[in-house]
């Protein structure tokens, strides 16, 4: 902060001088009592002066706040160009989300500085009139404010450009999301239909009438009997007449009845299935899967019967 010090008489005498060159209107607005004047005077160049000071202050924090902002859009914009809309993961939204914070985050900085840059110009005017003494300064100042004033506004139209970006990468993300969300959605369905599989556990005649099974081969004995024929799947099969379930799930299956033998006539190998008693194709109790893909590799419809 600039001191003053109190006039001298010398200084005083050559104060005098000069406002009686300057004309009898000088001279008019010194009072009487010269020292009160002069003192008056002083006070006032002390005021400005200390204004000055702190106008010079407030210019320095309003400049490192305007280089700050132009470092962080410096920032921005790098970010902005190098990430990708779409990486190995999707859509990286969450990365866009942060970059349009930092945006809106910078926009409120660019106000405060305008808002700093005004109140400076104010005082800078007022100033002026003041005292011609502080004029060379006081326009040096003003030249700084209208410098950073332009720096303002081009951060503000960088911001609105990047704003703009983000619109359309905020476009862009939404039409991949729905994109990832249909495929995840096709990927699903088609994943839930890969592992789906029927099965239906019945006896000869109740699998016979419901079209799930069929007689091959066999020779006629009398009239009405019929002998070595083979149960195999009917030709089409009703998805309707088994039960679904996911063979990624599916590990047994309990059979109706504990005392009753059942054997699969579908074309599922046993080799990759259990049972509480098996033999010869035979078994009894409860199926157990041991290995599902092997298992349901042949047909996604299990046909048991009791024997």
């Amino acid at each position: 902060m600039s001191r003053f010090v109190r006039p001298t008489g010398a200084v005083l005498l050559l104060a005098l001088a000069a406002a009686c060159q300057g004309g009898t209107g000088s001279a008019a607005r010194i009072p009487a009592d010269s020292t009160e004047y002069y003192r008056t005077q002083t006070q006032q160049l002390s005021t400005i002066s200390s204004q000055k000071d702190s106008l010079l202050t407030e210019l320095s924090e309003t400049t490192k706040l305007i280089t700050d902002v132009s470092a962080e859009l410096a920032t921005i914009r790098t970010d902005s160009r190098n990430t990708p809309v779409v990486g190995s993961e999707g859509a990286k939204v969450d990365e866009r989300a942060e970059v349009l914070a930092k945006v809106r985050a910078l926009v409120s900085r660019v106000r405060q500085s305008e808002a700093r840059l005004a109140a400076s110009r104010r005082r800078v005017d007022s100033l002026t009139g003041t005292s011609d003494s502080l004029r060379t300064a006081l326009i040096a100042y003003s030249n700084t404010i209208t410098e950073l004033q332009g720096v303002v506004e081009s951060q503000k139209a960088t911001i609105s450009t990047l704003n703009e970006q983000i619109t359309q990468l905020t476009g862009q993300v939404t039409a991949l999301t729905e994109d990832k969300r249909v495929l995840t959605d096709t990927v699903s369905t088609m994943t839930e239909r890969e592992n789906e599989v029927y099965y239906v556990v019945g006896t000869k005649k109740e699998l016979s009438d419901r079209g799930v099974i069929t007689q091959e081969g066999g020779t006629r004995f009398l009239v009405f009997t019929r002998t070595g024929e083979t149960v195999i799947p009917a030709r089409v099969l009703d998805p309707q007449q088994f039960t679904r379930a996911d063979k990624r799930t599916l590990s047994e299956i309990a059979l109706p009845k504990a005392d009753k033998e059942y054997r699969v006539v579908s074309r599922h190998d046993l080799a990759y299935a259990e049972a509480d008693a098996m033999n010869k194709g035979k078994f009894k109790g409860t199926l157990r899967i041991t290995s599902p893909q092997q298992f349901w590799a042949s047909s996604k419809y299990l046909i048991i019967v009791e024997n």
